[in-house]
Parts: C-alpha cells; sequence; structure tokens
C-alpha cells in the first residue's frame, strides 16, 4: 500500500488499531474515507462540485448545500396521529391515569413512549436498517438519528477529531469595487429556496456554512473618556443626590477603559448601540454610566462597577422622576390656557408626544443596560434590582409601542439617520423581550413579555447594521433589497411550516439576530406550556378559575388529552426543525465563536439545544437558581429524577453531547482561564442544563445495564461521551481526577460531565453568579461520586 497508508513499526496498541496513516501530520485513522477527508485539509482539494460551480470537501456538504440552495418546496410528510394504529403495532394509549410531574415533560410518561409509527423507507438516504421508532421523532429526525455518524461528522463528535481551520476574512468596506460580486444577505438565496425533501440531512445542530469571507467585519471602536466628559458626568450626578463624589467616581483612564470594555465584552452578544454614530458627547449620562458599569464588570473590576451601577439607578429615577413632573405640568397647562388656538394646542401636544416617546426610550435603554448587570449578580441587594427593574422595563417598552405596520411610512425610508433611530429603537424592544425571556429560563419565574404582544419588524442584517456612512448604506440597499419579517409573520411561518407550505413571497430574510429574537419566543411557548400544566392553587386550596376544566383532563385525562399534549410537543420540534433552516439560510451564520460577523449565532445554537432539553425536562419547576447558593443548588440538582431511556430524548442528548466536545477540544483549561471561547452568561446558563440533563441521562443508562444490552444509539453516544470526558480529564498538566477502572461506566460518565462542565463555568469570573454554578455542580458531582464509590465498595448481598 502507498504511504499514506502505512503503518509505523513502533506504533502504539491504540495506533496499530489505526493502521492507515495521514503522510503530512502523522496522524492514525480505522478507515480509509477518514484518511481521505483529512488530507483535504491539507491539500485544501474540494472535488465535490455542484453545477452552480460551487465545490465542496466533503459529499455531506455539497449534498447539504444542493438541498438548501436548489431544491425545490416539497411539503414534508404529514405526521401520523399518535392516535392512530399502522401496521406493525396498535398506537393506542394503553392506560387512561396519566400522572405528570412538574418537572418531567409529557413525552416521558409511558402512554407516549408506547406509542409507535412505521419505519423509514429504505430507499430513502442515510436509512441502513428497519427502525421502529417514537412518532415523537419526526422524519426528519430520523434521518438524522438513524446515521448518527452522518450527524458526528456534521458536529465533530468523531473520533478522528480536528479543529477547523481558521476562515479566511475579507473587509469587503476596504475595497467598494467588490461590492458588487457579493451577495447581500436579501438576495444571497432566494426566498423559494427552502430545504426539504427526503435528501434534506439537516442536522440536529445547524452545520457549519463553507466559508464567511464573503461578509463584512465590525471593527469595535477605541473610546476616551475626556475631564470634559468626566466634569458632565459628576454635574448630572450632583443633580440626582447621589453618593458618588469626586473621589468615588473612577478616574477618566478607568472610565475609558470601561467603556471599552463595553463594547467588545457586552455589545458582541447583546448590539443595542449603533458604533458607526456613537459619541459620548451625544450619550445619556446614566446611560453612559450604565454601559461603564458592564465595562468595568468585563474588565474584572466588580467594585467600580457596582459603584458605577448604584449610580445610574439613582440618575435614572431622578430622570424619570423629572420626566413624570414634566407630564404633570403640562396636563395642567392645558387645562388653564384657553386662549390658545386648537391647532397651536394640537401642534404642542405633538411635538410633546415625541419627547415623551425619545424620553421613555431613554429610560428603557438604561433600565435594559442595567438589568443586563444585576442579573448575574449574587450579592442579593443587586441581585433583587434587576427583579424590580423588569417591570419598569416593560412598561417603558410597552409605551412606545410593541406593534409596526407592514404599510408604515418609514419602510422604504432613504435617510440613513433616522432609520438608525429606527433600529436601535426596534433592537431594543426585541432584545428586551429575549433578556428577559432569558431570566425565565434561568431562574423559572413566568415571562414579563409574552410573544404575542410584539409585532415589530425584525433586527436587520450584519451588514446594513454595521454600514459605517450613508453612501455605503445606500450601496448595501440599492438593489433587490428585502425588509425584514414582521416578527409574528416569522413566527407564525416557523410554527406552521411542516404543515402548510407557504408563497414565495412570504419566506423570511434571514439575519443573525431575528433568527435568535425567535428562538426565544419558541422557547417561550414550552415555558408557558409547562406553567399551563403546573399545579397552580388559589388560597382555598382548590383550583384557580379557568383552570379547573384543564387540570381535570391533566390529572385524569382521556387519550383525547394525551394526544393534545403530545401533539404540542411534536408542534414545537417541527418549529425548531424550521427554526435550525431559517438559521441554516442566513448567510452570517457560523458555529465559530469568533465569527467577525459576531458571535449570536453560535450563541442561537446553544440555545437551540436548551429548546431541545426543555421539551425531555422542565428544569425551570426546580427553581435551581433561586437561593444563589451553591449548596442550595446542589440540593436542587439531586432532587431531579433520573431520565427514562427513549428515542425521544436522542435530540437533546446529541446537543449536550456537542456542546462538551467544543470546549474539551479546544481545552478545557484554555478555554476556562482565558475566555477565548467567548463564553458568555448565556452559555454558562446552557453548560449548566446541558450538564444536568446529560448526567440525569446517564445514571438512567447505568441502570438500564443491569437489566438490559444498551442499544446501538445509546452504545455509540455514550462511546462518544467516554472519549470527550477522557479528553478532557487528562488535558491538564496534571489529570483532574485519577483514571477510573472502567472509563465507559455510565454512573462515571454521569458525574464526569458535570465535573468537566464546573470547571469550564468557573472559568467565567466576570459574574459573581456564574462562579456560584461552577460550585454547585462541584458540589452535586461529589455527591454523586460518592454514591458511585460506595456502589462500588458495598458487599454484593448473597
Amino acid at each position: 500500500m502507498d504511504e499514506i497508508s502505512t503503518a509505523e513499526p513502533e506504533a502504539s496498541p491504540t495506533d496499530r488499531r489505526k493502521p492507515r496513516i495521514c503522510r503530512y501530520c502523522k496522524r492514525h485513522f480505522r478507515r480509509y474515507e477518514h484518511l481521505e477527508r483529512h488530507i483535504r485539509i491539507h491539500t485544501n482539494e474540494k472535488p465535490y462540485k455542484c453545477s452552480c460551480g460551487s465545490s465542496f470537501s466533503r459529499r455531506d456538504l455539497l449534498k447539504r448545500h444542493e438541498s438548501i440552495t436548489h431544491a425545490p418546496i416539497n411539503p414534508p410528510t404529514q405526521q401520523p396521529s399518535p392516535a392512530i394504529g399502522n401496521d406493525r403495532e396498535d398506537a393506542q394509549p394503553q392506560s387512561n391515569q396519566i400522572h405528570l410531574d412538574p418537572g418531567i415533560s409529557p413525552w416521558q410518561h409511558p402512554d407516549f413512549q408506547n406509542i409507535s409509527t412505521g419505519s423509514i423507507n429504505q430507499n430513502e438516504p442515510l436509512a441502513d436498517y428497519q427502525l421502529e421508532v417514537n412518532p415523537l421523532s419526526s422524519a426528519q429526525d430520523l434521518l438524522v438519528l438513524q446515521s448518527l455518524e452522518m450527524f458526528s461528522n456534521n458536529v465533530g463528535l468523531n473520533n478522528e477529531w480536528h479543529l477547523p481551520s481558521e476562515p479566511s476574512i475579507t473587509q469587503i468596506f476596504a475595497r467598494d469595487s467588490n461590492m458588487n460580486a457579493l451577495p447581500t444577505p436579501s438576495t444571497a438565496y432566494s426566498s423559494h429556496e427552502q430545504p426539504s425533501g427526503p435528501d434534506q440531512t439537516l442536522s440536529k445542530l445547524p452545520t457549519e456554512r463553507e466559508a464567511v469571507a464573503e461578509f463584512g467585519v465590525l471593527t469595535l471602536p477605541i473610546l476616551t473618556v475626556t475631564n470634559l466628559h468626566r466634569e458632565s458626568l459628576l454635574e448630572a450626578l450632583t443633580k440626582s443626590q447621589t453618593s458618588v463624589t469626586d473621589l468615588s467616581l473612577p478616574s477618566c483612564h478607568s472610565l475609558s477603559r470601561f467603556v471599552n470594555g463595553f463594547f467588545d465584552g457586552f455589545y458582541p452578544h447583546l448590539p443595542v448601540v449603533h458604533i458607526p454614530t456613537f459619541k459620548i458627547d451625544e450619550c445619556e449620562p446614566e446611560n453612559l454610566l450604565a454601559m461603564c458599569a458592564l465595562g468595568a464588570e468585563f474588565r474584572h473590576e466588580n467594585r467600580k462597577a457596582v459603584v458605577l451601577f448604584r449610580a445610574a439607578k439613582d440618575m435614572l429615577q431622578q430622570t424619570i422622576h423629572e420626566r413624570e413632573m414634566a407630564e404633570t405640568e403640562r396636563k395642567s397647562y392645558s387645562k388653564t390656557s384657553g386662549n390658545t388656538t386648537h391647532s397651536t394646542h394640537e401642534t404642542h401636544d405633538s411635538d410633546f408626544e415625541v419627547l415623551q416617546q425619545r424620553a421613555v426610550m431613554r429610560e428603557a435603554r438604561c433600565t435594559f443596560l442595567l438589568i443586563a448587570f444585576a442579573a448575574w449578580q449574587n450579592e442579593k441587594s443587586i441581585a433583587r434590582e434587576a427583579f424590580n427593574l423588569q417591570s419598569s422595563l416593560a412598561r417603558c417598552i410597552r409605551e412606545s409601542w410593541l406593534e409596526e405596520d407592514e404599510r408604515s411610512p418609514h419602510a422604504n425610508d432613504t435617510d440613513w439617520r433616522s432609520w438608525v433611530q429606527r433600529e436601535l429603537d426596534r433592537r431594543l424592544k426585541l432584545f428586551s423581550f429575549a433578556f428577559l425571556n432569558l431570566h425565565s429560563i434561568a431562574f423559572g419565574t413566568p415571562p414579563v413579555i409574552l410573544s404575542e404582544e410584539i409585532n415589530l419588524r425584525l433586527p436587520c442584517s450584519c451588514l446594513e447594521w454595521i454600514a459605517p456612512n450613508q453612501e455605503k448604506w445606500n450601496l448595501i440597499r440599492r438593489s433587490g433589497h428585502q425588509e425584514q419579517m414582521l416578527f409574528q409573520d416569522a413566527l407564525c411561518h416557523i410554527m406552521k411550516s411542516h404543515r402548510e407550505s407557504h408563497p414565495p413571497d412570504s419566506q423570511p430574510v434571514p439575519s443573525p439576530l431575528a433568527n435568535y429574537i425567535l428562538l426565544h419566543a419558541v422557547i417561550q411557548k414550552i415555558i408557558l406550556t409547562y406553567h399551563a400544566l403546573g399545579p397552580y392553587n388559589d388560597v382555598d386550596q382548590s383550583l384557580i378559575t379557568g383552570q379547573k376544566e384543564i387540570m381535570r383532563l391533566v390529572n385524569h385525562p382521556s387519550s383525547h388529552t394525551t394526544c393534545l399534549i403530545y401533539n404540542f410537543f411534536s408542534f414545537v420540534r417541527n418549529a425548531l426543525h424550521a427554526w435550525t433552516s431559517l438559521w441554516q439560510r442566513a448567510p452570517e451564520s457560523s458555529l465559530d465563536p469568533r465569527n467577525p460577523n459576531g458571535p449570536v449565532t453560535f450563541t442561537s445554537t446553544a440555545l437551540l439545544g436548551v429548546a431541545y432539553v426543555r421539551l425531555g425536562l422542565d428544569l425551570g419547576s426546580y427553581k435551581i437558581l433561586r437561593y444563589r447558593d451553591p449548596e442550595q443548588i446542589a440540593n436542587q440538582l439531586l432532587q431531579i429524577p433520573r431520565l427514562p431511556a427513549g428515542p425521544h430524548l436522542l435530540p437533546a442528548i446529541l446537543h449536550a453531547t456537542h456542546a462538551l466536545s467544543i470546549p474539551v477540544k479546544l481545552g478545557v483549561n484554555f478555554v476556562a482561564q482565558s475566555h477565548a471561547f467567548v463564553w458568555n452568561v448565556q452559555h454558562s446558563l446552557c453548560a449548566l442544563e446541558f450538564a444536568v440533563f446529560l448526567s440525569k441521562w446517564l445514571f438512567c443508562i447505568s441502570d438500564c445495564q443491569t437489566r438490559r444490552p444498551l442499544d446501538e444509539q445509546e452504545t455509540r453516544l455514550v462511546s462518544w461521551i467516554s472519549d470527550i470526558v477522557e479528553e478532557g480529564r487528562t488535558s491538564g498538566d496534571d489529570d483532574f481526577w485519577s483514571r477510573p477502572s472502567h472509563q465507559s461506566d455510565c454512573a462515571y460518565l454521569g458525574f464526569a460531565v458535570v465535573k468537566l462542565w464546573a470547571r469550564l463555568i468557573r472559568g467565567n469570573e466576570k459574574w459573581s453568579l456564574i462562579r456560584v454554578i461552577g460550585d454547585g455542580l462541584d458540589i452535586y458531582a461529589d455527591a454523586c461520586e460518592q454514591r458511585y464509590v460506595h456502589a462500588q465498595t458495598s458487599p454484593v448481598p448473597t
């Protein structure tokens, strides 16, 4: 055999099991096709070509490209009703008594697990064998789950791990001549190019695009806070009667460091400031202080951050008081001024309304930034402020309207400055909805703003947002530009796309922020469903009016109720499929956390995993973070029951496994200590859910091993998790813990994955609450390990 497959004489036992060797880097591979694919990393060969001229290094990337870019619309096959049997098995529920644990998904009930459908056609792609499956797995699920190797290749979970090469980035604004040759977000994909059909191999996790080189790069500013700016802040602080003095207010150098910390730390994850037009001179003092508080936290200067937070909050309260006084005076003046004409009154009222609108948005912006700071602090007095301010933020954005008309007179406005202001307001409202929804996910509280209240246009594309001036902005929008859809239209498209086809002109124009907001809306529907099924009681222990009939059906369900619950969760799963398709079509989407268009697309994939986790386990009902104490967090985690095995959990397990594999491949210490992973609080919250979900499933699989052999899918998943854990365990200068006697033991893996996540989460030192989460996970893992060791050392009864 040639040199690329010649084994070396000194090969270790592990290498001898992988006899094929790369001639460039000497890595070993078991299968020749894996070696061939690996070598293309060195040669940059792309042998798989599409008729449109695109070329790819892998066949599955070509097929995905053809499915996304060239496939016609074919409505997916209608899912069979869970109440209808098939040729193989009677699918009627076998019991009329379903007792729903508030923390466990209705999917986990045996009645749902007894429902099954026929197998996938053998002629369909990826179908290597017949498989009886739970109907909660849609046809698209099955294409992925029947070939876990396909999923592993898409997300990099195969044994031959390699990091993707750095993307080649072109700063398109440096050369105007290239602009005409580049696709814009609205024209990169035609509206009728909806991925569908049996060849669609879209994984549960969005897969990486071939390149992002054709899209723009945003350069963060370097701002300076001058003595004049600081004097203006001191003057405003004096008027608001805060305790901050010249001595306690940070210096100009510190304020400059903090405002830049805001832009390179907080802004990429929640871009609510327009960098090309931002000027410190024009920034309201309370907003500048709130931005500096967040920036100080990202610069690890919490003491100064707290001072700035309190100063901004006091100044905000003074601003609100002044606005309310002005409104009272205007009303009083209107009643006493009888000499002015009617037209003059209308003019004054109109001008005053505009000023009031701007003042309300100013308050909303500061309140949003203050909540973003206070929410993740462990000091109770500050954390309490986050919840106190929630109602103020909701009031402000409701007062400034949460709706806009498709036929708005500003829809096709050509004035860049006016467009920037409207886009800023729109983003603030939408991100307020998303951030408050993140609160619901983290703390198990009911949503403050419902998705049904919102009908704003979704955020614009990255290219429009980073355009540095009017000319570049016009250049982007001049040919074939299409505005983002309204929120409700886009959400309707996602929620209904599995049941009916849409005309081409109704397809949304994908943008990363639009997808992020829509995913929060889908997660909110999951949260609200669990709240609706929860045990709500009033003072006299009787069920709340209006809930009686619903709860009667839940506690004493008929087969019809079973089908209703099943249908809703199946409905949401299909919505997540549709969302994943939108993510894939968005030109800026990337799985690289260092994506030049920002980490929002990468964060969205983590939240997608949380959506699947919440479909299997209602973690919100356990109020894990209620006490903000490591011991209490561990106690809450120990109370969560183990998850039952079943194919309906596989998408969530795949997400949780993949999420852990990424930082392990990069290096646990590297990620934990340098934050090179663009780690933010949203990822830490997602990691908490992944750690808990994966550990509970592994403990269940450990119990299953004593009664039955694991099936093929479970075996492969356990093997992957074992490889990831072992790679992570040995990634420090010293092993994080001693080598286990059986490293594939599922009980051992159950607490090992938690130990790895705890180390990764504690590396996020910017937020004190995140450190508490890491400590709580460690205590939980230690308790599970003690149980494991006790079970191993206990004598077997005879």
